[in-house]
């Protein structure tokens, strides 16, 4: 179920051009979707990735350049939003940790 509306969520919102960090983009959202609690009847409403502020990069110590990942969720009636920060690896694989933002 989360894997169908990962899939809708990225065609609608990850524009066609910059293919790479369309990929990149494309990769965080989902491995951020796929690192959000398990709650019976959660849907995701919107998602979406950001640049990391300037404050933060200056101390981010990571070989590759982080984005934030936003993904808004419904659940049991409440409305939330999740944040991660998502950094991949040299093979390119995604790695995301939750923050409060």
């Amino acid at each position: 179920m989360k894997a169908i509306i990962s899939s809708a969520i990225l065609a609608l919102f990850i524009p066609a051009c910059c293919w790479a960090a369309a990929d990149r983009a494309r990769s965080c959202i989902v491995k951020a979707t796929e690192s959000l609690p398990k709650i019976a009847g959660l849907q995701v409403k919107k998602s979406g990735t950001r640049s990391m502020a300037p404050e933060q990069l200056a101390n981010w110590k990571g070989q590759s350049k982080p984005i934030i990942v936003d993904i808004d969720i419904v659940a049991t009636g409440i409305v939330e939003r999740y944040t991660y920060i998502c950094a991949s690896s040299p093979t390119g694989a995604a790695f995301v940790q939750r923050i409060l933002d």
